[in-house]
């Protein structure tokens, strides 16, 4: 059996933690210091204990690092200067070449790796105009929406990916985990650009990325025209934060918006 044992204790029927160890001792060595510095500011708990924690099946923190801090790009311009630029990628896993694709522009920040279980993926722009998903395994793309000079042409993207929201340091099965924690897992996403000739600023759309191993790549504009407040300097989940708590989803974005500086009154978006 795998197991975790963590220390508990009971004041006026409410169960609370201390802590998390690995081995037995290591726990009764917490639960004694945890007594002893809860008595010597003059505290007191019903009862102390070590509830030994079956992790058999539970949920298993990702790996470090996350797909994003594990493969890079080497961009390499492909058109003389002066023209429209295209590039070759090649993309990285440290020294080792592990797929390559050209895109017919500037690379701005359309390479984002993910991961859904075991699997790694990334999101790309061959096209300028559309959104793919490539295998990190076999440098295949997988899915991905058709080329259209008139649709929404992307610039950045983002996953939310585990360790963007949690820190680890509550483990599955512990008395304050809970279901959220085991959110997000790669299977959504969020694609800054613009449509054609609306280039003043970022707008932010949803990628539904659940069946991209059946082939399938949603993108939806479910929030609306939203400006994104976005730089080459920030990292996405700067501008992007998502949260869960009692299973309900939230994402918060950092979003431009413009004044009368005479009025102070809030004017409307710039629509093109």
């Amino acid at each position: 059996m795998a197991a975790i044992y963590e220390v508990r204790a009971t004041h006026d029927g409410r169960v609370s933690s201390f802590g998390v160890r690995r081995t037995p001792d290591e726990a009764q060595a917490l639960l004694e210091e945890s007594r002893a510095r809860v008595e010597a500011v003059g505290g007191q708990n019903d009862r102390y204990w070590v509830e030994t924690i079956d992790t058999t099946g539970l949920f298993e923190l990702p790996s470090k690092p996350p797909p994003r801090d594990r493969y890079t790009t080497r961009v390499t311009r492909t058109s003389p200067e002066g023209v429209w630029t295209t590039v070759h990628v090649d993309v990285l896993d440290g020294d080792r070449v592990v797929a390559a694709y050209d895109r017919n522009h500037s690379m701005y920040d359309t390479f984002e790796p993910f991961r859904q279980g075991d699997r790694e993926f990334a999101l790309i722009a061959p096209d300028y105009t559309a959104t793919s998903v490539m295998d990190l395994t076999t440098g295949e793309i997988i899915a991905g929406e058709e080329p259209d000079p008139n649709g929404f042409c992307p610039v950045g993207f983002y996953v939310p990916d585990w360790w963007d929201l949690h820190d680890g340091s509550i483990p599955p099965g512990s008395l304050y985990w809970t279901d959220d924690m085991e959110w997000p897992r790669g299977d959504f996403g969020f694609v800054w650009g613009c449509m054609w000739g609306d280039d003043l600023s970022w707008k932010v759309q949803y990628l539904d990325l659940s069946r991209v191993e059946q082939g399938e790549l949603v993108r939806d504009e479910r929030f609306g025209y939203v400006e994104l407040a976005t730089h080459p300097k920030l990292n996405p989940q700067e501008f992007i934060r998502c949260s869960g708590h009692d299973g309900q989803l939230h994402v918060t974005f950092s979003t431009l918006q413009r004044f009368d500086l005479g009025t102070g009154w809030l004017l409307p978006n710039e629509l093109g």
